[in-house]
Formats: structure tokens, C-alpha cells, sequence
């Protein structure tokens, strides 16, 4: 029995010693030899320039000396020419008498559909309160006036309730019809309508921008249009509101000269305005500025989003004049390539990730070897020798391909000349002709390439550059093993070349 203890215990800790000895040569490996990585992910990015402006519209002031006046047009509906937008009160017993109205014609509904709050039963006065409450909570929180009054009558009959509460249903519905229909008699001749000349939209903010239209806005500059719009606004007390008399809305602002230079009359962009509208809106450059400095006047016909934008006078903006989708990936992980033809000696005297530096035509670059190719021959075959018997002496040669990382300043290699020279140490071997890729692949021009982790092995793989940051940037790739999103690119590891295999 203790020998079977002995053995398992030394048994243990021979095993545990091979393990702490393979942890440690693997941190020491992984450490002398370390490799980064970072996954793909679908992303955009945009490039926008800053603005400040003023929403304008061409508007109609609508005015009434009257004295009692009832706007019963909802804001941003469309109204048509010769309709109603509110109602003028000959005195103010004739506005109670509307009020009075309006509340008997929301009681007469509830009643006749069963849900009138004076014929409830005590015990769900509280929760009638309370529905009452959130209802007419809601009407203030969205602007909706035009039930506020109704509502706050309910609410009082519900706080206040009246002896009617004792009749049934059908008796109630009686006495509110009767009230109603004496009223309206008696306010028969109460009421003047106030209607618009034309059609368009009806908005019963008025903010004193009413005259500044698109035409009035070509005359300004950067400066004219800050003192606008940090101008005293006068608002003349007999307007109910106004009517926006097109389908369009424009937005003026003031953009940097670099920008707004290039700009021309009949352009599509894409403005954004935070918070104010969700998403961006197409818009057209309805007209170009003089500039001012560094700065100039452009204005933007907008033709959606004018229901959100009714009540939004000056505001912030973004141009974005450029947006791009792709693959994001650090800029460490990036290649620059070249594919050459080498002799089949001086293709064999090189080792795959070996550091060499590559000349062609004039620039010298230190890239590394990512794959050697095996050695063909080339050249016309003499007349009656089969290719690949013994009298073919063509020479041999080999497809070698040389990576480095990519900067912002290095440009594709040129290869009009036709040839380059590869040297390690002292020694320089000629390419005397070089691979050209498919000219029709669009990720063979930029002669961008990644490495990505596929299982333990490096797998190079071609990309196109569709935009550059600062530190990341956005690729596409085409065909059968192009790179995808969720693939492990890397961005750093010693010895690196195509079909390496990592432990």
C-alpha cells in the first residue's frame, strides 16, 4: 500500500514538472515571438464638415384683430385654399358658450358608448381620476390645445360631480342632448371663420423669421446671417400663425470656403441635424454664396422632413459629403505587395519571411519574402521539343512575392521598366520581368494585401482600400478567399509569410 503511494505521488509530480516546463517554454515563445490579432467588422465612416444656420420656408403671416379667437387647423396639417384655420368669438360669453359646447359634445360620446365618467361607480372614481389626469397630461405634453378644454371638463365632473350621477344612462344622454342643442342655437351667430387664401401647410408657431426666404437669403453673408440670427426678433401680437406656402424647405448656412468652393447649383448631398431629425435628409444645393473670408453662404433645398423641422428655427448642422462601408481593420495589419519573377537560383537562395530590400525603379523599400513560388520554365519551345523532356533547356524561374507595411506616402510600385532588383546583405539578384495580376480584379490595383489567422496558419489574402483613418481603415475584397467579417487579421508576429503555421 505505501509503495502504490510512492508511485502515484512521484508519478504527480513528474507530470506536473512536464507541464510547468511545456507553460513555460510556450510563454517564452510566445513572448520572444509575439502575436497580435484583431477581428473584422462591417463599419462605416463619414467625412463631414461642420455648419450654422437658419431654417427658412416660404411663409404667409396669418393675422386677426379679433379679440376671441379659437385656432381649430393642427399644427402641420395641409390645409387647402379657402379652409378654415380658426374660429373668431364675437365676445367672450360666446367663447365659454363654444367651451361649454365642446365638453357636452365629448360627454354625449362617452355616455352613448358607455363610458361616461359621471355614471361610474364609486369604487372606480379613483381609477377614473386618475385615467383622466394621464389623459389630459398627455393633450399638454403633445401640444394637442384643441383638447385640453374638453378634457379638463371631464376632470371636473369627475372631481366635482353633479347630481347627474343619480340618473341612468338613457336619462343623462337626454339632459346633455337638450344643453347641447340649446347652446347651439343660442351660439348660432357667435362665430366668424378665419380662413387662408391658399393652399399649403399650417403652423401656429410665429418667430418673426417669417420674411426670410430663400430670395432674401442669397443677399447675405456669413457675417449678415450670424447678426440674423442673433437679432431681437420681433413677432406682431395679431398673428395666429402662419402657412408654408411650398412642399420644399431650405437651410442656409454658413460652411468653410474649402467645402463650399467645390460645391455647384443641382448637387446631391446629405445633411444631418442631430437631434432635431433622425437619420440625414437628401438635400440640393439650391444656391452658392460669395465667400467671406474663410467662410461662404450655401443654400440647400430640402424636400422631406418638414413636419419635424416646423418649429426648428437656427440650428447646428453636418455636410456629409462622403461616406464609405467596409471592413475595419487597423492600419497595422495592412500590406503593401509585389509579385516578381526571380531565377530559379536566386528564387531558391531565398527563405520565406526572410527581410530583404526590394528596388524597383529607382525606390527601395524593406519588405520580406511572403511566398516563393516552384520553379517553370519559360520561353518558346524549339520547334518539335516537348515541353518537359530533356531537350527543353528553357530556363527556370520563380515566382517570389515581397510585402511591407503600408503607409500613407507609399504608392503602388511601378513596374513600366519592367524589372527591379531583390538584395540581401551584399548580395542583389535580378527580377528581369514582373507578375502582373489580372488588371479586371479591382483588388489586385492597389496591390494591398492582410494576413489573417486561419486555423494556426497566416493566409494572405487581397484587398482594396476604400478608406483611411488615422489608425484604422475601411477594405473590400472579392472572390472565393477574399476576406469576410469575423476574420482574425494579423497585426503583428515575427517571421511572417503566407502559410506560416503558428503553434
Amino acid at each position: 500500500m505505501k509503495k502504490t503511494d510512492a508511485l502515484m505521488k512521484v508519478t504527480s509530480l513528474l507530470v506536473f514538472i512536464a507541464l510547468a516546463a511545456y507553460l513555460t517554454v510556450y510563454i517564452v515563445h510566445r513572448a520572444s515571438n509575439p502575436v497580435r490579432t484583431a477581428l473584422t467588422v462591417t463599419a462605416s465612416m463619414s467625412e463631414s464638415a461642420p455648419m450654422s444656420g437658419l431654417v427658412i420656408r416660404n411663409e404667409l403671416l396669418i393675422n386677426s384683430r379679433e379679440q376671441y379667437i379659437e385656432v381649430t387647423a393642427e399644427d402641420g396639417s395641409k390645409v387647402a385654399g379657402g379652409q378654415e384655420v380658426a374660429v373668431a368669438y364675437s365676445s367672450e360669453e360666446a367663447l365659454e358658450r363654444a367651451s361649454r359646447l365642446h365638453l357636452l359634445s365629448r360627454e354625449i360620446e362617452d355616455v352613448a358608448s358607455g363610458e361616461s365618467n359621471t355614471v361610474q361607480a364609486a369604487g372606480n372614481r379613483e381609477e377614473t381620476v386618475f385615467s383622466a389626469l394621464t389623459g389630459l397630461s398627455s393633450c399638454l405634453r403633445g401640444g394637442d390645445l384643441s383638447e385640453v378644454d374638453a378634457r379638463a371638463g371631464v376632470l371636473s365632473g369627475l372631481i366635482f360631480p353633479s347630481d347627474a350621477g343619480t340618473d341612468t344612462s338613457e336619462e343623462y344622454l337626454a339632459q346633455l342632448q337638450e344643453e347641447y342643442d340649446e347652446l347651439k342655437r343660442t351660439s348660432a351667430g357667435d362665430t366668424t371663420p378665419i380662413t387662408v387664401s391658399q393652399s399649403g401647410t399650417f403652423s401656429s408657431v410665429v418667430d418673426g423669421y417669417e420674411g426670410v426666404d430663400p430670395a432674401y437669403a442669397q443677399d447675405l453673408t456669413p457675417s449678415a446671417l450670424r447678426e440674423l440670427i442673433a437679432a431681437e426678433r420681433v413677432v406682431d401680437n395679431s398673428s395666429l400663425g402662419k402657412l408654408i406656402t411650398s412642399y420644399d424647405w431650405y437651410y442656409v448656412g454658413i460652411i468653410p470656403q474649402e467645402y463650399g468652393r467645390t460645391m455647384l447649383p443641382g448637387q446631391d448631398v446629405e445633411l444631418s441635424f442631430g437631434r432635431y431629425y433622425s437619420g440625414t435628409l437628401d438635400a440640393e444645393v439650391d444656391y452658392v454664396g460669395r465667400a467671406e473670408g474663410s467662410e461662404q453662404i450655401v443654400i440647400f433645398r430640402i424636400e422631406k422632413g418638414m413636419a419635424d423641422m416646423l418649429a426648428v428655427r437656427a440650428v447646428n448642422a453636418e455636410l456629409i459629403y462622403e461616406e464609405y462601408t467596409g471592413l475595419r481593420v487597423p492600419l497595422k495589419g495592412l500590406y503593401r505587395y509585389y509579385a516578381g519573377y526571380l531565377s530559379d537560383a536566386d528564387g531558391a537562395a531565398l527563405e520565406e519571411g526572410q527581410t530583404v530590400t526590394l528596388d524597383l525603379n529607382g525606390v527601395s523599400r524593406e519588405a520580406f519574402v511572403s511566398e516563393i513560388g516552384s520553379a517553370s520554365r519559360y520561353g518558346d519551345l524549339p520547334l518539335g521539343v516537348e515541353s518537359g523532356s530533356e531537350e527543353d533547356d528553357r530556363p527556370k524561374r520563380r515566382l517570389v512575392v515581397f510585402c511591407w507595411p503600408w503607409t500613407a506616402e507609399d504608392e503602388a510600385p511601378d513596374t513600366s521598366a519592367g524589372g527591379g532588383t531583390v538584395t540581401v546583405g551584399s548580395h542583389g539578384y535580378a527580377a528581369a520581368n514582373y507578375y502582373e495580376y489580372d488588371p479586371e480584379n479591382p483588388d489586385a490595383q492597389d496591390r494591398l494585401c492582410v494576413f489573417t489567422m486561419t486555423g494556426l496558419q497566416a493566409e494572405r489574402k487581397l484587398v482594396s482600400m476604400v478608406y483611411a483613418g488615422e489608425e484604422y481603415c475601411l477594405l473590400s475584397s472579392e472572390g472565393t478567399d477574399a476576406l469576410r467579417e469575423g476574420n482574425e487579421v494579423i497585426l503583428r508576429a515575427r517571421d511572417l509569410y503566407n502559410g506560416r503555421v503558428f503553434s
